[in-house]
């Protein structure tokens, strides 16, 4: 453990290490107005655009004549409609974020999307591979875990017509979204705060924060209003560090795409931003034992695939040069 925190200290601490991934934040064009523009641009795609996907269906609910169906107005949900709409519905907007990141990233900035991944000239499948297999693992444990100090919230609702329907869905559309928050959240926003130095601990801080604050809008909270925003920061931080840490966002986008189809396939929440047809569901959310599950799990994923691992750094002909 003593190295452990050495290695801390000497690789983290300091303002002025070299590390690639942020060094992409210096290629094309960077004047401080293009990332305002480009955050807001984001941010467009995201909100203005990403919500026509609901404009039609809350139109076609209103006029319908079905009492049965309605949209709540304070979670944006359809009432009254098969769940797989509101899955459907609600993660298209994540198309429009994936597009609103590449045209900022392409056409602002002047650099190919592929850079706020990584500084290598291509994508390292068998990285992302291996963050969502020990993610999935870990994740899985942390479950069985959970159902043997406290089975009474593990309920079964397998249904395997309905069950085979959605994971189709689900396949599809939900590493889309993580691929989406990771590109805008560990990739360009990580790139741009390397602007301000680059002391680990204090960029994974930022991003842990801006990561959280989307998701304080979202039904869980109703189960801590302390705790969960914590969680979410933790996981937005942990994310972070990884990225500087590894030197790419490839292994935060494999556990991020893990952490959320085991969410949305085998164990559910009731209150759950996003229900879906899921083998388990889970009906009362514990916000302490997320919490500290989720650290624990970081931890294993950090000693499994990066301690004692240095920092990759591209060789010269394998780093991305900022040509086209």
């Amino acid at each position: 453990m003593a190295n452990l925190a050495i290695c801390f200290c000497e690789n983290f601490m300091d303002n002025k290490v070299t590390n690639s991934f942020l060094d992409q934040v210096y290629l094309g064009q960077t004047e401080w107005y293009r990332y305002f523009f480009g955050l807001v641009l984001i941010l467009f795609f995201w909100f203005v655009l990403g919500s026509m996907f609901l404009v039609v269906p809350f139109f076609w609910v209103m006029i319908d004549g079905d009492p049965e169906t309605a949209v709540n107005m304070q979670t944006g949900f359809f009432t009254g409609v098969d769940p797989i709409f509101n899955y459907i519905v609600l993660n298209l907007s994540f198309a429009l974020l994936i597009v609103g990141v590449f045209v900022t990233v392409r056409f602002v900035h002047g650099r190919p999307l592929r850079s706020i991944v990584t500084p290598a000239k291509k994508l390292n499948w068998r990285r992302m591979a291996q963050g969502f297999g020990v993610w999935l693992l870990l994740v899985t444990l942390a479950s069985v875990v959970e159902y043997l100090i406290n089975p009474e919230i593990y309920t079964i609702v397998f249904n395997p017509g309905r069950f085979f329907i959605f994971a189709l869905a689900v396949l599809l559309l939900t590493p889309m979204q993580t691929t989406a928050e990771e590109l805008l959240f560990r990739g360009y926003l990580l790139q741009a705060s390397g602007h301000l130095g680059r002391n680990f601990w204090l960029l994974a801080l930022v991003n842990g924060v801006l990561f959280m604050v989307p998701h304080l809008g979202n039904p869980e909270l109703a189960a801590s209003a302390i705790l969960l925003p914590l969680f979410y920061l933790s996981i937005g931080a942990f994310f972070a560090f990884i990225t500087l840490r590894d030197n790419s966002a490839e292994l935060a986008i494999g556990a991020h795409a893990a952490n959320n189809l085991y969410s949305a396939l085998f164990a559910n929440y009731t209150n759950s931003a996003l229900q879906t047809e899921s083998i388990f569901l889970i009906t009362e959310l514990d916000a302490v034992y997320a919490l500290i599950s989720f650290w624990v799990m970081a931890v294993i994923f950090y000693l499994v695939l990066l301690w004692q691992r240095p920092s990759p750094m591209p060789q010269p002909g394998e780093l991305f040069d900022g040509g086209q």
